[in-house]
C-alpha cells in the first residue's frame, strides 16, 4: 500500500491562485552543478548585516524526495515541475520566507517541510534551522522563463540559460524497472537492481524513493535515487538487499519503489527459499511481463542510502 501521508506544508503562489500541493528533495554534493551568473544587489555599499547569497547549484526535477510518514520516504510530484536551488549564505541567514522565484510572470515562495528532506540517509536536511542549503519551489509544468530568477530581501540573481531552457520545455518521460531475487537461501547475499531509462527526446532528471518492510522492521527507508539522463540513456543502480534469514524465524523482505510517475512504481518481495531454488525476477511497470535482468550503460545517477 502506498504511504503518501503529507508531512510538508504548501508553498504559495503570490501572484496567482491559492495553495499548491507539497513536495521536497535536493542536490547531492557529488552531482554536477550548474554554474550561475553573478548576482545583483539593491545597493553597492557594504553592510555587515546584509548577507551574501550565492547559488551553489540549480536543477529541475519531476518530483522531490522527503519523509511521507515517520518511518518512510516518498516522491512528491503533484506540481508540474520542481526547482531545487542550493544556496550558500555568507552572513546572517535570511529566513526562508525572504526568498522567492520569479517564473512566467508570477512569484513563487519556497516550500516548507515539517520533517525536512531526506538526504544521504539522514532526515531533516534542507534550508533553515541555522544552516543554508536547498530551497524547493513547485512550479507549473512549462512557462516563459525569460524573467526567471531567485530573489531575496537584498538582491536577485537570474538562472543560467540551461535552467531556463529546462523550465520552459516539457519534462521527458522515464521508464523504471526493479529486479532481484524472489527467494534466497540463508547464506545468499541478495542484490537489488534499479534500471532507469530516459524515453524522451531531451535530457532530464529523475527522482526515486525506495523503502523496505521486513524482515525485522515494519517499514524503513532504503535509498533516495536521483540523476540525469540524456535522451535514450539508461543507467542501472545496484543495492545490497536484506536476507530474510536475518530474522528468526525467517520473514520476507518487501521492497517498494516510489517514482514521480505512479505508473513507474514497483515492488519486489524476497522470500526465504526453504526447499526452493533461488530465482531472479524483474518487476517492471509493464503488466504481466517478466524479463531476464540486463544492464544498459549511459547517463548518471546518484544513490543516497
Amino acid at each position: 500500500m502506498r504511504r503518501r501521508t503529507l508531512l510538508a506544508l504548501c508553498g504559495s503562489l503570490v501572484a496567482g491562485s491559492g495553495c499548491l500541493d507539497l513536495t521536497p528533495d535536493s542536490v547531492p554534493a557529488d552531482e554536477t552543478v550548474t554554474p550561475v551568473p553573478e548576482r545583483t544587489t539593491e545597493s553597492g555599499t557594504h553592510d555587515d548585516q546584509i548577507p551574501t547569497v550565492d547559488l551553489a547549484s540549480v536543477v529541475v526535477q519531476p518530483g522531490v524526495v522527503a519523509p511521507n510518514s515517520p518511518d518512510s520516504i516518498g516522491v512528491y510530484a503533484d506540481a508540474g515541475q520542481y526547482l531545487l536551488v542550493a544556496v550558500a549564505v555568507d552572513g546572517p541567514l535570511p529566513d526562508r520566507s525572504a526568498f522567492a522565484v520569479r517564473f512566467d510572470g508570477s512569484t513563487y515562495t519556497p516550500m516548507v517541510f515539517t520533517s525536512g528532506l531526506y538526504r544521504n540517509g539522514e532526515w531533516g536536511a534542507g534550508y533553515g534551522d541555522g544552516s543554508d542549503g536547498v530551497l524547493v519551489f513547485e512550479l507549473p509544468e512549462t512557462g516563459d522563463a525569460s524573467d526567471a530568477r531567485l530573489t531575496w530581501d537584498h538582491g536577485a540573481v537570474p538562472f543560467p540559460t540551461s535552467v531556463t531552457a529546462s523550465l520552459e520545455a516539457p519534462l521527458p518521460s522515464f521508464s523504471v524497472a526493479l529486479d532481484g531475487p524472489t527467494s534466497v537461501a540463508a547464506d545468499d547475499d541478495p542484490t537489488l537492481r534499479i534500471r532507469v531509462t530516459n524515453e524522451g527526446d531531451r535530457t532530464g532528471r529523475y527522482a526515486l524513493a525506495l523503502n523496505r518492510t521486513g524482515p525485522r522492521v515494519a517499514y524503513a527507508p532504503v535509498a533516495r535515487i536521483v540523476g540525469e539522463l540524456d535522451p535514450g540513456g539508461s543507467t542501472t543502480r545496484e543495492l545490497d538487499a536484506e536476507n530474510p534469514y536475518v530474522a528468526d524465524p525467517p520473514r520476507e523482505a518487501v521492497y517498494r519503489l516510489d517514482a514521480a510517475d505512479d505508473d513507474n512504481d514497483a515492488s519486489l518481495t524476497i522470500s526465504p527459499a526453504e526447499a526452493e531454488t533461488a530465482t531472479d525476477t524483474e518487476s517492471t511497470t509493464e503488466t504481466g511481463k517478466t524479463r531476464t535482468p540486463g544492464r544498459t550503460d549511459g547517463g548518471t545517477a546518484t544513490l543516497a542510502e
